[in-house]
C-alpha cells in the first residue's frame, strides 16, 4: 500500500468517479514506486461494487491516458492475472481537485499579537500546501565555470532539496562524462532537464543515475545530422509513460522480460533516455533502428 500514491490520486481530477475509484482502488495495492499492482478485475469489481465491465473499460482508459501501464502477468488458480503500474509522474500532472485560493482563505488566519505591528500566521503544521521544512530558495548566480552548478541550475523539482545535498558528493562522475568527451551544452544539460521535470518519490542520490542517459545522448547526436530549423527540441521532456519505463530499465528492481516492447525499447532509444548495453543487460532485446536511406523498390 503507498499513502503517497494514495494521496495524490485523491486530490486528482482522474475523468470520472469510475476511473477514480478504480484508480484509487490500485494505488492502495501498490508499492511507493507504483509497482506491484495484480489484483483480478473481478476483486475490484466485487470491492468497489461495480460491474466487471465497468472496471476493464476504467482500466483501458487509463493505460490509454499513461495513468497506469501493464508490466507483466502472474500466475494464479484461474491461469495469470495481469499485473500493473500506476505512473506517478502522469499522476503528478493531473489538475489538481483543489482550487487555488487567496493565503487568506487558504494558507493562514491572520492575527495580530497586542503590541504587535506585526501579523503573524497561523498555519497548521500538517497543511497540504505548506513546507515547514524547506526554506523558500533564494534566487543566486550560477557559476557557468562549474559544470555540477551549471546541471544544478538546470535540474527541475525531480532534484529535490535532499537529492541536490546528497548528489554534490559525486560530482567526480560529472567530470568522467567530460573527459569522455561528452558536451555538457549539448549532451549532459538536456538529459538531466528532460529527467528531472515533475517530484518523484525516489529521491535521487548521484549524478550516476544519469549516466546511461547521457552516453546514449552524446552517442545520437554524434549518429544523426544537425536537426532543420523548427524542429522539436531534442531536451523537451518525454511523456510520463516513457519516462516511467525508462526509470524501470536504468533501475536495479526486477524487470520481466516482456515488459518492454520493441516499440517502447526504440523510443527510448531514440529519446536518450536509456542505451542499448543497458537493455542488453536488463534482458531487453535491442530492436533494430530503421534505416532511412534504405527504399523499398517495387
Amino acid at each position: 500500500m503507498s499513502n503517497l500514491i494514495s494521496a495524490s490520486v485523491q486530490r486528482r481530477l482522474v475523468g470520472s468517479a469510475t476511473r477514480k475509484s478504480v484508480l484509487s482502488y490500485m494505488a492502495d495495492k501498490a508499492a511507493d514506486d507504483g509497482s506491484g499492482i495484480w489484483t483480478s478485475k473481478a476483486n475490484i469489481a466485487r470491492d468497489l461494487e461495480l460491474s466487471r465491465r465497468a472496471v476493464q473499460l476504467a482500466i483501458q482508459e487509463l493505460i490509454r491516458d499513461g495513468l497506469v501501464a501493464e508490466t507483466g502477468q502472474r500466475d494464479c488458480k484461474h491461469g495469470f492475472t495481469v499485473e500493473y503500474s500506476i505512473v506517478i509522474e502522469a499522476v503528478d500532472n493531473l489538475p489538481s481537485t483543489r482550487e487555488p485560493r487567496s493565503p487568506r482563505e487558504s494558507d493562514a488566519r491572520v492575527t495580530r499579537e497586542p503590541g504587535s505591528h506585526d501579523p503573524v500566521n497561523h498555519v497548521h503544521p500538517n497543511h497540504p500546501y505548506k513546507d515547514t521544512t524547506t526554506p523558500p530558495a533564494e534566487d543566486t548566480a550560477v557559476d557557468n565555470s562549474d559544470p555540477q552548478a551549471r546541471c544544478l541550475a538546470v535540474a527541475g523539482p525531480g532534484l529535490c532539496p535532499a537529492s541536490r545535498a546528497a548528489i554534490t558528493g559525486t560530482a567526480e562522475e560529472i567530470e568522467g562524462w567530460l573527459r569522455e568527451g561528452i558536451d555538457l551544452e549539448a549532451d549532459i544539460l538536456p538529459v538531466i532537464r528532460a529527467r528531472t521535470p515533475t517530484i518523484r518519490i525516489s529521491p535521487i542520490r548521484t549524478w550516476a543515475y544519469f549516466t546511461d542517459a547521457v552516453r546514449a545522448a552524446h552517442r545520437q547526436r554524434l549518429r544523426q545530422p544537425a536537426r532543420p530549423q523548427g524542429a522539436e527540441n531534442a531536451g523537451a521532456p518525454a511523456n510520463p509513460q516513457l519516462r516511467f519505463y525508462a526509470d524501470w530499465v536504468n533501475a536495479d528492481r526486477y524487470l520481466p522480460p516482456s515488459a518492454i516492447s520493441n516499440s517502447v525499447a526504440l523510443a527510448l532509444l531514440e529519446a536518450g533516455l536509456t542505451s542499448a548495453e543497458r537493455l542488453a543487460l536488463r534482458g531487453v532485446p535491442v530492436p533494430a533502428r530503421p534505416d532511412p536511406a534504405r527504399k523499398d523498390h517495387r
